[in-house]
């Protein structure tokens, strides 16, 4: 069922007036009593579809590779398309952790807010254990690296998580720095125990061989392996997307390893006999990997691909090719074996500002750089002057005074004005929210849960937006804007029962537009509880830029 909920110039604001009310009516309830939590920097409540606000992370360090600490706003220079830029967001972050939360929610009472929760870190990477991509033997060796470094190199400072990509994308530890705790989640992960390296590599049948055979685009047919290549980038893409959203209200810079034997940037267009055959796919995954990049830069992520195969060199180097010296040599040589994935290794590594490890034997070190890099990082910020949503690539140069420096950041990004949120788009993005396995941060939810008392079997769910996430455009007296929610139940198993989407349109006065601006949107909604759910996913989108914010209530946390 989906009905619209119109809410207007003042009078007209009906929904919020009362659900803001029957909210402070709850003396108990202290729910518009949370502080809205200190934020880091953040633009204003503007016009987000005029104007943007681009931030970037730079990373800089002397030449013995340590941190430099003691930069100023002033000791940068930023250039857009060649354009300097006045900085309007500067911070510096390291990876301590932030203030132990000033007090616990109350009962009933649930958020994505990640500021609420006590040891919060203000930087954190996350090791994503890719096997969608991987091939059996790489896999076993790629995850006997990470156990090395979790077991000997990890440090008090880090903070990391630990997720797998597999049939989908799973949580097996979100950011600590208790290494015993991840080993131990890795360990007991799909009830397996670590890799034995010896099994592994003479281990020569089952799943492990059909899966290495669609990695190397076998299959029944080379049409079958293109639709298989088709799903797993997608699937690929849209993990790293969640990932982005979920770690997006975290402060600072954010690093994704993602060990991975990788997938390539396109399909069918690589020989003549592809492109001639018209049972082949052939295309890119331009527009995908746009979108991805686009997620990911917005949440200040930082791409760390790394090559879970090791060291890899040219068929025409190998032991097997044995014989006359003289023998002549192929007019072109062949590619390294997986070359193309690595293309798409370095290029999600450029357009975010991490780096690509690639041809190492030493997945240990990588790791344990790409965690380096979050001890200090800057972040800035700017609104591009004459800005025109051209869709071009602007090219960013950033300088800072301080002679000797190694500075890295992102390449740039390309200026597109917010994406056209048709019907089509709206039910995508929704449905994603639901499916992904955890919660997205990029717009900051306080959700507050009341049994119904006059039915038994239904609960009144409060929902807070923080203001910072809802983009909203003047007309006039008038600021307009568009919030969609979507209450679904769920079951362990991804079941969903009982979904409910509301379309909030807001029209609001200046009196009303102050009022959210520094209390947040309050919104009212009676739900029927499925006697087959066990959980309550709450979802609120931005319907302009397309934030989502996602609080997931267990109903055996509901007090009486």
């Amino acid at each position: 069922m989906e009905r619209q909920v119109k809410s207007s110039c003042g009078i007209c604001f009906s929904l919020f007036e009362q659900a803001f009310e029957q909210a402070k009516a709850y003396s108990t309830v202290l729910l518009l009593g949370l502080p809205l939590c200190a934020q880091p920097p953040q633009a204003p409540l503007i016009l987000r579809s005029t104007t943007r606000l681009v931030q970037l992370n730079v990373i800089v360090q002397d030449k013995k590779g340590n941190p430099v600490t003691d930069l100023k706003k002033e000791d940068f220079e930023v250039k857009d398309a060649g354009k300097v830029q006045t900085v309007s967001l500067f911070s510096m972050e390291s990876n301590a952790p932030l203030p132990t939360a000033a007090e616990p929610l109350p009962p009933n009472v649930f958020t994505n807010k990640l500021e609420r929760r006590a040891g919060t870190p203000s930087s954190v990477s996350v090791i994503l254990l890719d096997w969608l991509n991987t091939k059996f033997a790489d896999r076993a060796y790629a995850q006997a690296q990470v156990i090395k470094f979790l077991q000997q190199q990890i440090k008090p400072e880090d903070h990391i998580g630990l997720y797998t990509l597999s049939r989908g994308l799973r949580v097996l530890h979100d950011y600590t720095s208790d290494s015993t705790e991840l080993l131990a989640r890795l360990n007991s992960s799909d009830g397996k125990s670590l890799p034995d390296l010896s099994r592994a590599e003479s281990r020569s049948g089952g799943d492990a061989m059909l899966l290495d055979t669609w990695l190397r685009g076998g299959g029944a047919s080379r049409a079958e392996a293109d639709f298989y290549t088709i799903n797993r980038v997608n699937g690929t893409l849209k993990a790293i997307e969640f990932i982005a959203n979920h770690l997006a209200a975290i402060p600072g810079r954010k690093n994704l390893i993602w060990v991975s034997g990788g997938f390539p940037l396109e399909i069918g267009l690589d020989n003549p006999a592809a492109m001639r055959d018209p049972t082949r796919e052939q295309r890119t995954f331009s527009d995908e990997i746009d979108r991805t990049v686009r997620a990911v830069n917005n949440a200040n992520l930082a791409i760390y691909p790394v090559d879970a195969r090791g060291l890899m060199t040219s068929p025409q180097f190998s032991a097997e090719r044995r014989g006359n010296a003289n023998r002549r040599p192929p007019r072109i040589p062949p590619p390294a074996p997986g070359s193309k994935n690595q293309d798409t290794m370095r290029e999600l590594a450029s357009r975010t500002g991490g780096r690509a490890y690639i041809n190492t034997n030493d997945l240990n070190k990588a790791i344990r750089d790409a965690i380096q890099d979050t001890r200090v990082t800057y972040t800035l910020g700017f609104y591009p002057s004459g800005e025109k949503f051209d869709g071009k690539f602007h090219e960013l140069k950033v300088k800072v005074d301080r002679p000797g420096a190694n500075i890295r950041y992102r390449k740039g990004y390309f200026d597109f004005a917010e994406q056209p949120q048709d019907e089509k788009t709206r039910k995508t993005e929704l449905a994603d929210a639901v499916w992904s396995p955890m919660e997205a941060s990029a717009l900051g939810l306080v959700v507050q849960v009341q049994p119904d008392a006059s039915k038994p079997k239904s609960m009144n769910v409060f929902v807070r937006v923080d203001p910072h996430g809802i983009s909203l455009q003047q007309q006039g007296e008038r600021w307009d804007g568009r919030l969609d929610l979507l209450f679904v139940q769920k079951d362990d198993r991804g079941g969903q029962f009982n979904g409910v989407t509301d379309t909030m349109e807001l029209q609001l006065q200046q009196a009303n537009y102050e009022k959210i601006s520094k209390e947040g949107l309050i919104y009212k909604k009676t739900i029927e509880m499925a006697p087959q759910a066990n959980q309550l996913r709450v979802v609120v989108r931005d319907a302009a830029s397309g934030t989502v914010g996602t609080v997931t209530i267990p109903f055996r946390e509901i007090k009486k």
